[in-house]
C-alpha cells in the first residue's frame, strides 16, 4: 500500500511540477465574457482560437488564449448562450464579450432513444439526460452506478454489503413479478443484454432515461420497466487532433466486521459449557459420520473422560476466549480495496469525416485478500461521408474483456450449514497456518492420519485455501454495429444498421489437489481393501469445474427517417422502420477429475456405482456429477413507427406504434399481432401571444398514454423441462416438468398514462419538471393452479395484473451567480405500487413473511413487510406469545402453520417509495465541488436477532451469535423492558420464527444519508500540445446523517451477512492534448 501512495504522488507532483513551468508561446490575448444584460462575469466559458487553443473562462469570467500568426478568429460559447465570434485582428490585447442569454436553453438539449435523435422540445414523454459532465464527477466501475440519485424515479436496491453484489435497478417501481424487473438498456442504438460492468465508463458521452410509454413504447415488449440508452462517444470531425488521457486511483477502508452486534469468544464459550452440562453433544460423540466438533466440546470431553485436568481445562479455555475470528479475518482475509483504472481517447478529424479510438484498463483489487477484478476495453468507431454529405458510414467496434477472480470465500464454516466457531485462529505461535477443526471430529482425523495407510493430509488450514484455488469468472465480448445512412432528398434519411454480437462467458473452477475440499472428498470416497492396500475411487489431481456460455447475436434494422417543415408551421418528423434479431445461447457445464494443467489430463470415474464412505462404511455415496448442455434461441421481428408533428413551434402532437413477434410467443398471439402503441401531446404555452408572464421563461404542459412490454425469456409456448442429472437409483438420465404447453402466452403489457409540466423562471435561473403517473400491468405472469392429474400442480402464465402511480419533481437552481457561483439541484419521486390481480395460490404465512421467493398478495405491493401478531412475553417462562384465532398462545407449531395470510399483520412497502436528492455544486475560479445527499422514505425492514434453534438442533444462539442473547428474558419482570424470549429448554424452530417474524423486529427505515463528494481543479495551462490539465477528489459512501429508527443499523444493509459499504477515497488526473 505505501507503494501505491508513492506512485500517486510522485505521478502528481510530477504533473503539477511540469505545468507549472510551461512556457507560453505565441501572443497571449486576454478577454472578459460577460452577461450582456447585466454585465456579470460568466464562468465555464469556451474560448477557442481557430488554430484549435482552447481555455475555459474562470470566475472573474476572465480567460487568455495564445494567438499565432495564421488566426483569424476566437469563438465563444457558453451554454445557456447565443455563441459569439471575434474577427482578429483587434486593436490591443484586452478584450470584452458580451454573451446573450438564450431564453429557452433548456432546447438545446438532444435526446437519444435509440431509434433518432430529438430535441427536448418535440417530447411529449417523461425523459430525463445525464450529460458527461455528471458522468464525470462519480467515480465508479460500473456506469449505471453513476446514475445513483442523479435521475429522479431511478432507484437503486443494494443486494449486499461488497462492491461486486448485484444491484436491482427500478424505474417507477416494478412492473412486473416473475418477468425480468430491469430496465431495458440500450447502447449505441441496440439493446445490450451484456454485464454493464464490461462498459468503460470513459467510453459513454451521456445517458438518456426513458420513462413512459411516449418515450419508451417505440421499444415495444421489452420496454415496459423504462429504458436506459447510453450512447458512447463518436469524436468531432472539426477537432483536429484531440487526445484525452485519465488516471485514477481508488482507495477503499476495510468492511467493518464488528457491525452486527455479536457475541464475544468468551460468551460463545460459556454456552458451549452449558450445553455440553445439559447432555446435548452426546448424540454427535458417536455419530457414525464422525460430525465435526468445537475445539472446546474437545476439551469438555477430554477432561470429562479424565484425559485433562481440570486446570489445564480452564488455562486453554480461558485463553481460547481471547481470540477474535473477526480480528483475525481482518488481518489475514481482508484489506484495502485499490482501484486502478485508466483511460485513453483519441480523436481525429479527416476529410470528410472522424476517427475517434478509445482504450480502457481497470484492475480492481478486492476487499477481499487474492480477490479482483480486471476490464479491458477497445473500442474505434469511424464515421466517413460521401456524395456531398448525402451517403454517411458508419462503424463502430468494440472488445470488452473482463476477469472476475473469487477464490476468497469471504466467511469460514465448520460444516456446509455452520460457520466457524469464533475461537478459532489462522496462524497457530509459531507463525504458520493454523489448523481449524472443519466436517470431521479432530480425534478421529488424528487417529486415522496416525495410521499412515496412505490417505491425503485432512486437515483443514483456511490460509491455505485461498492460494490453492484458481476460481475466476472470463468475459469475453467482442461487438460491431456499421450503419449506412443515405439522404435521397432533403427531409428523407434511409438507414441500415447491423449488430453482430459474439460474448464468451466462462465459469472456471480449479480446485488444487492440495486444497481441503479435493483431498477431503478423495479420502471419502477412498477403499481399503482385504490386504491393506487402498483404492482410489476419484484419481489423484485437481478437480475442475467449467461452465460455459456462448451468445451469438445478429440485430438489422432498415430505418426511413422523415424531417419536413411546410409552410414554416408544420414540422413532421418521423421514423418508420423494421428489424431482425437472432439470439443463439449455448450452455455447458463439466466436471474433470483428476484434471492436470500441465499436460492437459484428466481421469474418468464411476458415476454408477454406490461406494462406501470411508468415513462410515455402513453409509454409501454417489460420485458428484456436475455436467449438463443447454441450449436456446430467441428471434424477434419488429415492425415500428415513432411520428410527432409540430404546430407553429407551440403545439406537438406524437404517435408509436410497434408490432412483434416472437418464438418464445403463442402461436395465437403471434397471429393477432396486438401492437403496442403510445400518443402524445404537448404545449408550449410560453410561445402563446395571451401569455405576458414575464417570471417565466418556459412553461410547457405535457402528456402521453400508451402500452409497453416486457418478454420472460424463462417460459415458452411449448412445453419446458429440465434435465436433472441422473436418478438416485435407476441412475438414467430424468427430467422434469417445469411448464406446460401455453398457446396463448404472450408479452406482459404495461398500460401508463403521464401528465407533466416543465418550467423555467427567471431566464431560465430557475428551470425544472413535475411528472405525475398511473401505470397498469396486464397479462403479467403469474402462478396459477393446474389439474392435479396431468402431473403438474400450478403452470405459469398471463394471469396477473398491478396497477401503481406516483409523481416525480426536477428542480434546478442557479442560487449565486457571482465569481462564486452556487448550483442545486433537488430530485423528488414518489412510486406505489400493488398487486390488482392473481390466482391465490396455497402459501403460509410464514413463507409470505420470510419473503425467500416473491409472493404475490392482492391490494399489496409486491415487496411488502409482514409480521405474526404477537403479544409480548409470558412472564413467568419467558416464552414468545402469538395470537391463534384471536386468542393468546404458545402452541407455536399451531400458530406458525395455521396463521392465515389475512391474518399477518401488513406494514408497508420493504422498498423506498419515496426518494429524493439534493445535489449541490460550487464554482469558485478554477475550483469546482460537488456534493449529493440522498433521502430514502416510507418503506419498513427488520431487525435480525437470536435463533436459539438451529438445524433443529437447541444450539443457544451459537449459529447466529447476535448479542442479544445477552438482553434475552432471564427472570421474571425482564418482560418489561426486552422483547427477546428466554433460552428454551427443547429444540423449536417455530419458536424462534415467532419472534424473529414478529412485530416487535420490524423497523422504519427512513434515512437521509450523505453520498459523496467531489472536488477538481482545473489547473491553467499555457503549452501549445497540453490543452488542461485536471486534478479531482473523490469520497464516497459518507454515511448517514439521519435514520427514523433508534437502531444502530443502516437500513439499507439489515439483512443477514450484510454491511454498509466500505468508504472509499479516488484521485485522478485528466490531461487533455
Amino acid at each position: 500500500m505505501n507503494n501505491v501512495y508513492k506512485i500517486i504522488c510522485l505521478l502528481l507532483s510530477n504533473l503539477y511540477a511540469a505545468c507549472g513551468v510551461f512556457a507560453q508561446e505565441g501572443n497571449p490575448f486576454k478577454l472578459v465574457v460577460r452577461d450582456k444584460e447585466n454585465g456579470k462575469p460568466l464562468q465555464g466559458a469556451t474560448v477557442r482560437s481557430s488554430s484549435g487553443w482552447q481555455v475555459s473562462s474562470d470566475g472573474n469570467g476572465e480567460a487568455t488564449v495564445i494567438l499565432r500568426p495564421q488566426d483569424k478568429a476566437v469563438y465563444v460559447r457558453l451554454l445557456g448562450y447565443e455563441p459569439d465570434t471575434i474577427l482578429l485582428p483587434v486593436t490591443g490585447n484586452n478584450y470584452t464579450v458580451r454573451l446573450v442569454s438564450k431564453i429557452n436553453a433548456i432546447e438545446e438539449v438532444q435526446i437519444n432513444t435509440g431509434y433518432q435523435r430529438l430535441s427536448k422540445e418535440r417530447l411529449t414523454g417523461a425523459v430525463n439526460k445525464v450529460d458527461e459532465a455528471i458522468l464525470k464527477t462519480v467515480v465508479s466501475t460500473s456506469i449505471i452506478d453513476r446514475l445513483a440519485n442523479n435521475v429522479p424515479g431511478l432507484v437503486f436496491n443494494k443486494t449486499g454489503g461488497n462492491p461486486s453484489d448485484q444491484t436491482q435497478i427500478s424505474i417507477r417501481g416494478q412492473s412486473t413479478l416473475f418477468s425480468r424487473p430491469d430496465p431495458l438498456i440500450v447502447l449505441d442504438n441496440f439493446p445490450y443484454d451484456g454485464d454493464l460492468s464490461s462498459i468503460n465508463p470513459d467510453d459513454i458521452e451521456s445517458i438518456s432515461i426513458l420513462k413512459d410509454a411516449g418515450a419508451a413504447s417505440v421499444w415495444g415488449a421489452r420496454a415496459a420497466n423504462g429504458v436506459i440508452v447510453l450512447t458512447s462517444k463518436k469524436g468531432s470531425a472539426a477537432s483536429g487532433l484531440k487526445i484525452d488521457l485519465t488516471a485514477q486511483a481508488t482507495i477503499g477502508d476495510r468492511p467493518n466486521l464488528k457491525y452486527e452486534p455479536r457475541i464475544s469468544s468468551a460468551d460463545y464459550i460459556q454456552i458451549e459449557r452449558e450445553l455440553f452440562d445439559k447432555g446435548l453433544y452426546k448424540t454427535q460423540e458417536t455419530n457414525a459420520n464422525k460430525t465435526v466438533l468445537t475445539p472446546v466440546v474437545e476439551l469438555l470431553i477430554a477432561n470429562r473422560d479424565g484425559l485433562l485436568a481440570k486446570e489445564d481445562l480452564e488455562s486453554q479455555l480461558q485463553s481460547l476466549g481471547q481470540i477474535d475470528l473477526d480480528r483475525e479475518m481482518s488481518k489475514y482475509f481482508q484489506q484495502q480495496s485499490l482501484n486502478q483504472h485508466y483511460a485513453l481517447s483519441i480523436n481525429k478529424a479527416t476529410a470528410g469525416g472522424n476517427w475517434l479510438l478509445s482504450l480502457g484498463v481497470d484492475k480492481n483489487r478486492d476487499n477481499l485478500v487474492k480477490n479482483g477484478f480486471e476490464r479491458l476495453n477497445g473500442r474505434l468507431f469511424i464515421e466517413q461521408k460521401f456524395w456531398k454529405d448525402r451517403l454517411t458510414f458508419s462503424a463502430n467496434i468494440a472488445r470488452n474483456n473482463t476477469n472476475l477472480f473469487t477464490p476468497n470465500p469471504g466467511t469460514l464454516y465448520m460444516t456446509n450449514l455452520k460457520q466457524l466457531y469464533p475461537y478459532a485462529r489462522l496462524k497457530d505461535d509459531q507463525g504458520y497456518n493454523a489448523v481449524v477443526n472443519k466436517d470431521f471430529r479432530a480425534t478421529y482425523l488424528n487417529s486415522v492420519m496416525e495410521q499412515n495407510i496412505g490417505l491425503l493430509d485432512w486437515y483443514y488450514r483456511p490460509l491455505d485455501e485461498v492460494d490453492l484455488w484458481d476460481k475466476k469468472r472470463q468475459d469475453r465480448e467482442y461487438r460491431i454495429d456499421f450503419n449506412l445512412g443515405v439522404k435521397l432528398i432533403d427531409g428523407l434519411l434511409l438507414n441500415t444498421s447491423y449488430q453482430y454480437v459474439d460474448r464468451d462467458l466462462e465459469d472456471r473452477d480449479n480446485q488444487s489437489l492440495n486444497s481441503y475440499g479435493v483431498r477431503s472428498l478423495i479420502n471419502q470416497f477412498t477403499t481399503v481393501l482385504d490386504d491393506g492396500k487402498i483404492l482410489r475411487n476419484i484419481p489423484l489431481g485437481n478437480i475442475l469445474d467449467v461452465e460455459r456460455q456462448s451468445v451469438a447475436t445478429h440485430r438489422l434494422r432498415m430505418q426511413a427517417t422523415i424531417d419536413k417543415t411546410i409552410s414554416n408551421i408544420f414540422n413532421i418528423q418521423s421514423v418508420v422502420g423494421a428489424e431482425v434479431n437472432r439470439a443463439a445461447t449455448s450452455g455447458l457445464q463439466n466436471r474433470l477429475y483428476g484434471y492436470n494443467a500441465e499436460r492437459a489430463g484428466i481421469s474418468s470415474v464411476d458415476y454408477l456405482t454406490l461406494f462406501p464412505s470411508f468415513v462410515n462404511p455402513a453409509g454409501t455415496n454417489l460420485i458428484p456429477f456436475k455436467d449438463d448442455v443447454s441450449k436456446l434461441t430467441d428471434r424477434f421481428v419488429s415492425y415500428y413507427q415513432n411520428s410527432s408533428i409540430s404546430i407553429a413551434s407551440k403545439y406537438v402532437l406524437t404517435a408509436s406504434t410497434r408490432f412483434d413477434q416472437s418464438n418464445i410467443f403463442g402461436v395465437r398471439t403471434n397471429q393477432k399481432g396486438v401492437p403496442l402503441w403510445s400518443v402524445g401531446l404537448a404545449w408550449s404555452i410560453n410561445k402563446e401571444n395571451f401569455f405576458k408572464a414575464d417570471l417565466f421563461s418556459q412553461l410547457k404542459l405535457r402528456t402521453t398514454y400508451g402500452l409497453s412490454g416486457n418478454v420472460n425469456r424463462n417460459l415458452s409456448a411449448f412445453t419446458t423441462a429440465s434435465y436433472m442429472g441422473l436418478a438416485p437409483f435407476s441412475r438414467l438420465p430424468y427430467a422434469t416438468i417445469q411448464n406446460p404447453p401455453n398457446a396463448e402466452l404472450r408479452w406482459e403489457r404495461t398500460k401508463v398514462f403521464n401528465v407533466g409540466i416543465d418550467f423555467g423562471l427567471l431566464k431560465n435561473r430557475i428551470n425544472g419538471s413535475f411528472d405525475y403517473f398511473q401505470k397498469r400491468g396486464v397479462d403479467l405472469i403469474g402462478d396459477a393452479p393446474y389439474p392435479a392429474s396431468s402431473g403438474v400442480t400450478r403452470y405459469r402464465g398471463n394471469v396477473a395484473a398491478s396497477k401503481g402511480h406516483g409523481y416525480e419533481l426536477l428542480l434546478n437552481g442557479l442560487i449565486v451567480d457571482e465569481a462564486f457561483r452556487w448550483n442545486s439541484t433537488l430530485m423528488l419521486s414518489q412510486a406505489k405500487d400493488i398487486v390488482s390481480d392473481y390466482m391465490d395460490l396455497t402459501i403460509s404465512g410464514l413463507n409470505m413473511i420470510q419473503g425467500t421467493s416473491i409472493n404475490p398478495r392482492v391490494g399489496k405491493p409486491l415487496y411488502s413487510m409482514y409480521s405474526f401478531d404477537t403479544e409480548g412475553l409470558d412472564p413467568v417462562t419467558g416464552d414468545p406469545i402469538g395470537i391463534l384465532n384471536g386468542e393468546q398462545s404458545t402452541d407455536w407449531n399451531a400458530v406458525i402453520s395455521k396463521t392465515k395470510i389475512e391474518d399477518l399483520l401488513y406494514y408497508g412497502s420493504s422498498r423506498p417509495t419515496t426518494n429524493a436528492s439534493f445535489r449541490n455544486t460550487f464554482n469558485w475560479r478554477n475550483w469546482n465541488l460537488t456534493t449529493n445527499i440522498s433521502y430514502r422514505a416510507n418503506y419498513f425492514y427488520r431487525l435480525n436477532s437470536i435463533r436459539y434453534t438451529y438445524n433443529n438442533v437447541l444450539d443457544n444462539g451459537l449459529e447466529s451469535r447476535h448479542a442479544d442473547y445477552l438482553r434475552r428474558w432471564i427472570n421474571p419482570g425482564d418482560e418489561q423492558h426486552t422483547t427477546i424470549p428466554s433460552v428454551p429448554t427443547t429444540a423449536n424452530g417455530n419458536r424462534d420464527n415467532l419472534y424473529l417474524y414478529g412485530e416487535s423486529l420490524i423497523r422504519r427505515a427512513d434515512h437521509i444519508r450523505w453520498e459523496d463528494l467531489a472536488v477538481s481543479y482545473r489547473l491553467a495551462v499555457a503549452k501549445d500540445w497540453l490543452k488542461s490539465v485536471e486534478f479531482s477528489f473523490y469520497v464516497n459512501n459518507l454515511g448517514l446523517i439521519w435514520r427514523k429508527s433508534k437502531e444502530k443499523i443502516d437500513p439499507d444493509f439489515a439483512g443477514i451477512g450484510q454491511r454498509p459499504m466500505p468508504r472509499t477515497y479516488s484521485f485522478g488526473v485528466r490531461l487533455g492534448f
